[in-house]
């Protein structure tokens, strides 16, 4: 089985334990152990089991206050689920256990009665991590092991992530800009677009976002005066894939996200390059021509289609990104109206990477961190409130790719949000320099971790300019 396969199944197999256990446990609260309902959710549970355990020789449950891995693995909320997901974590958090595992493999009965006792558990004033166990033993339930309790689960999403997955999330990046590249060429030179590839690449970058979500994020972080054109959409449709899986979207609603984002200024080809690339403020001629590349978009993703099909999503996102919620803006329209979905997604990525990110004619961007509070400021009348929310979980406050100081002197580059949202200040970061200003390859630390006296270890004071010291920071995500 390929790397990619076995991935699949991991984060399929734990999103069906999550599932499986639920249903059990709450199977158990209405029925007795000898009923039929009960009987069945048990032997779907041991068998979802025994599939863990032949996968990764573990099936061990964790969950915190904002999160649950299965073997590690992260279990995503997606919007068909979210009750469920909710429903087991509140059950979990209030039962004051850390988790489960299963030690080794069990039958359809044990399962069975494993949910029976669980499901009705009381504690009686006990500690359910030191009574629950015994109970289960008494039970005959022998391969079960209550986890106890502990401190927020810190997701490394890094780890395991060797030198060839690095590589392959680069190649990933690299093919996407040679896309838009061609696409763009191809449109200018009159040639029909290779649409093949586009979709191949898209596909790519959904793989990428559902496997190493947080190593083609930092990718995004790619700074290019040569191609800002190609980088922008890539890093878009990233983005905007991220804010999708975020959200909880299927994989194909993920892929055609991606594919209407990766489009969205296709419109730029029918603007001239005198004015798509002029160093300084364009006239009020030009900026009027600049505007007309979202209906130029449109117009081409109609024209260009295949024959026998519309282009709805594309074509709305070509035509819409450059309108915000209270519909001001641009293009201007006549008659009020509702932003698509995938409008409003787009925006906000396409909003957060044209910020940060330097052009010939603004060769000072907006920092991330900055750019993530203009979001916050505008939302609710540029910007979707609840999306913007969203967007940040995914970056963080301090934005995946940001160079910070800590109050230790030392320097670190974010390589991930924190997954609990109350700690979204405090992300997941790697140590490049010591205190005494000495280049380190330091390793990967939480900014949740406390020292003896409870406080802090390590806090951000400040973001830096990783221009202004040479630090190159997709190196730190990828090879590319």
């Amino acid at each position: 089985m390929s790397v990619s396969s076995i991935s699949h199944a991991r984060h399929a197999l734990a999103a069906e334990l999550v599932q499986d256990l639920w249903v059990a446990l709450r199977s158990a609260q209405l029925y007795e152990p000898t009923n039929e309902t009960l009987k069945l959710a048990g032997e779907k549970l041991a068998t979802c089991v025994r599939s863990l355990r032949d996968l990764d020789q573990a099936a061990k449950l964790e969950v915190g206050d904002d999160i649950i891995e299965v073997n590690g693995t992260r279990v995503r909320m997606e919007l068909h689920t979210y009750e469920l997901y909710s429903k087991l974590r509140s059950f979990v958090n209030d039962l004051g256990v850390g988790g489960f595992e299963w030690t080794g493999p069990i039958d359809g009965d044990e399962a069975t009665h494993f949910a029976a006792v669980v499901g009705r558990y009381q504690s009686n004033g006990g500690a359910a991590h030191t009574t629950l166990g015994p109970r289960l033993a008494e039970a005959g339930i022998q391969n079960v092991k209550v986890l106890t309790r502990g401190t927020e689960i810190v997701h490394d999403p890094f780890a395991g992530a060797d030198a060839l997955t690095k590589e392959r999330v680069g190649v990933t990046y690299r093919m996407g800009v040679a896309v838009v590249r061609d696409l763009l060429e191809s449109q200018r030179e009159g040639r029909l677009p290779p649409r093949y590839r586009i979709r191949r690449a898209v596909q790519s970058i959904v793989d990428e976002v559902l496997t190493e979500e947080m190593l083609i994020l930092g990718m995004t972080c790619l700074r290019d005066y040569d191609e800002p054109t190609f980088t922008h959409s890539v890093n878009v449709c990233i983005l905007s894939v991220s804010l999708g899986h975020k959200i909880g979207l299927t994989r194909l609603e993920l892929y055609k996200l991606g594919l209407a984002a990766l489009l969205h200024d296709v419109g730029k080809v029918d603007v001239p390059k005198e004015v798509l690339n002029k160093a300084g403020s364009l006239t009020d001629d030009e900026w009027s021509v600049m505007q007309r590349h979202t209906t130029f978009g449109a117009w081409r993703l109609i024209t260009e289609r295949a024959e026998g099909t519309m282009p709805a999503h594309e074509m709305l996102v070509a035509f819409e990104h450059h309108l915000n919620v209270d519909l001001s803006g641009y293009p201007r329209l006549y008659a009020p109206r509702e932003l698509s979905f995938y409008s409003k997604i787009v925006g906000i990525a396409d909003a957060f990477d044209a910020g940060t990110t330097p052009r010939v004619y603004k060769t000072d961007p907006i920092t991330p961190a900055r750019m993530v509070e203009i979001l916050e400021e505008q939302s609710g009348t540029r910007f979707d409130h609840v999306l913007v929310k969203a967007f940040i979980s995914v970056l963080g406050i301090v934005p995946v790719g940001s160079m910070c100081l800590l109050d230790t002197g030392e320097v670190a580059i974010v390589m991930s949000p924190d997954p609990s949202a109350k700690n979204l200040r405090r992300p997941q970061v790697r140590l490049i320099a010591a205190a005494d200003g000495v280049r380190v390859d330091g390793p990967e630390v939480s900014l949740t971790e406390k020292d003896d006296d409870g406080g802090y270890s390590r806090s951000i004071v400040k973001v830096l300019d990783p221009d202004k010291y040479g630090i190159d920071i997709p190196s730190h995500f990828s090879d590319a």
